[in-house]
């Protein structure tokens, strides 16, 4: 019975440590250079923004977005976990305001995001998947 008892106190103290670790690594992930999987050869580079992190995130990121027409846009954002959102900063000539989320599709250190961008009116726009670079 102390036996179980003991291995079951290791499995749950493993598993929160495991946790920890896993969280930490998910900030790690966030940035990188990322090519479309549609066929358009818009790569989208996040990096960190060194300022200090929101209370209530992991970090703001800048997204740049390169290629042709609808590629080339700047952006902002605010990680949690493995989820992005944000907003254009320069705007394409067609809509005046896009809010974005990108979120990690197989977890934190997934090498394959998905992105949709919206309207002002909350409809989606274009969503798009991007692999890691």
């Amino acid at each position: 019975m102390k036996t179980s008892s003991s291995i079951r106190k290791f499995m749950i103290t493993g598993s929160l440590m495991a946790g920890v670790l896993f969280a930490g690594q998910a900030m790690a992930q966030v940035d990188g250079v990322y090519k479309s999987d549609g066929g358009d050869d818009c790569t989208l580079i996040i990096t960190p923004i060194n300022i200090e992190p929101p209370q209530f995130g992991d970090g703001y990121f800048r997204m740049e977005s390169r290629g042709k027409a609808a590629c080339m846009w700047d952006g902002v954002g605010m990680s949690q976990s493995t989820n992005l959102v944000g907003s254009y900063i320069t705007l394409p000539p067609v809509f005046n305001r896009v809010y974005l989320t990108v979120k990690w599709l197989f977890g934190p250190t997934s090498p394959k995001i998905e992105m949709i961008q919206r309207n002002e009116q909350g409809e989606v726009l274009l969503t798009a998947t991007y692999t890691r670079q």
